[in-house]
């Protein structure tokens, strides 16, 4: 097979873990919202429920290599930890903080720092489109944050902003430290954030309602989800990742106004239309390019 096919279908591949990853993670900010619990205690549970959640999964797929699997990680595990720990952090302190629809749209610039820190760091150079798609969506984000500054939610709009950076930085990192899998890293971020948020809340103790969300939170959505978004960099750019994230932009806000009426401000509606426009633009030029050309199969 032709090394331009061995291509196509790895980007194939990572682009099809990366679609089902955010799809599957599109119920998070209702299920945290449905909990009803402060950031920190969430933040607990989830740190928890994900870890046991991630240790199912590796102990399913490596069976008597588990340890062996944890302790391959080496130094590019530990930063996958901590910045994934951080992001975490962030976004669901984001998400106390202002609403669903700003979070998740800020949250969209993860690409635009994919893209310059794998730029700065791997020397990946993401092509013209993804440049454009980036901008474009960086436009809707403006829209946004104009919103946030007017209607006082401008502190929880910075500090998602700092959770796309972390996240930016955690696509590149895992991408970087390819084939290791990344996965028990991400797996382990969750005691990290358990740890540090057993030290910040008031009280671990949700109803039995509540506890039932963070568990298909914690051992099912996001162990899944984010299993599949680490491989992806394996196969697709970190910025192009970064890129189908913004799925959620959308997806996120519509699932938390149809169950529980947090309806999104015009501006967010607006800047989530900006958004996934940019997304469908750059993958609609990209399945283009990796459209298979008939004149070439024809040839000898």
């Amino acid at each position: 097979m032709p090394t331009a096919d061995y291509q196509a279908s790895d980007q194939i591949k990572g682009l099809s873990f990366a679609v089902l990853g955010v799809l599957i993670l599109t119920p998070d900010t209702l299920l945290m919202r449905m909990v009803g619990a402060d950031a920190w205690t969430i933040l607990f549970w989830r740190g928890l429920f994900v870890t046991i959640g991630y240790v199912a999964l590796l102990a399913i797929r490596y069976g008597r290599r588990f340890p062996g699997a944890i302790l391959g990680i080496g130094s590019h595990g530990v930063l996958v930890c901590a910045l994934f720990a951080l992001n975490t952090i962030l976004f669901v302190v984001a998400v106390a903080s202002t609403t669903v629809a700003n979070t998740l749209v800020i949250m969209s610039a993860a690409p635009l720092f994919a893209a310059v820190i794998g730029r700065v760091a791997l020397g990946e150079r993401p092509p013209l489109r993804t440049w454009f798609a980036i901008l474009l969506a960086m436009a809707g984000i403006l829209v946004i944050v104009g919103d946030g500054l007017s209607a006082g939610t401008w502190i929880g709009d910075l500090v998602a902003l700092a959770a796309a950076v972390a996240l930016g930085a955690h696509f590149v990192l895992v991408r970087a430290a390819r084939p290791v899998d990344m996965m028990p890293a991400v797996g382990l971020s969750g005691l990290l954030v358990a740890a540090v948020a057993v030290i910040a809340a008031d009280s671990l103790v949700l109803s039995p309602v509540q506890f039932g969300w963070m568990a298909l939170l914690g051992l099912l959505i996001l162990p899944v989800s984010f299993g599949l978004l680490t491989a992806a960099p394996i196969y697709l750019s970190a910025a192009e990742v970064g890129l189908v994230v913004l799925l959620e932009t959308v997806l996120g806000p519509l699932w938390v106004w149809l169950v529980i009426g947090e309806r999104p401000s015009d501006f967010a509606l607006l800047g989530g239309a900006i958004v996934i426009a940019a997304l469908v633009m750059n993958f609609a030029l990209k399945r283009r390019r990796l459209a298979p050309n008939p004149l070439s199969e024809m040839s000898p």
